[in-house]
């Protein structure tokens, strides 16, 4: 987990640039799973995840993927999380 979320984390860095906001990957466990070929990874605002006030929630897809064999990271919507059974419900 903690070799894919390195590049997750790289991915969000490059990719959120130039937003508004500064975002990184939550660092609490819960906020990592894994589940088939992927690594799952959420982030949000630094604002947020400092002070859990709704006014500073980022809108967009809700995690980083990080495939386990190329190591490729992309964004993932939601529906395509709903869609791989949210691997972030424990089951």
């Amino acid at each position: 987990m903690e070799q894919a979320e390195r590049p997750a984390a790289d991915f969000l860095r490059l990719a959120s640039a130039d937003w508004d906001h500064e975002v990184a990957l939550f660092e609490e466990d819960s906020h990592k799973a894994a589940k088939g070929e992927f690594f799952y990874f959420t982030y949000q605002s630094v604002k947020y995840q400092t002070t859990r006030e709704e006014k500073y929630l980022v809108y967009g897809p809700p995690c980083v993927s990080v495939h386990r064999l190329t190591g490729e990271c992309r964004f993932v919507s939601h529906q395509e999380l709903w869609a791989a059974g949210n691997p972030f419900s424990g089951s």
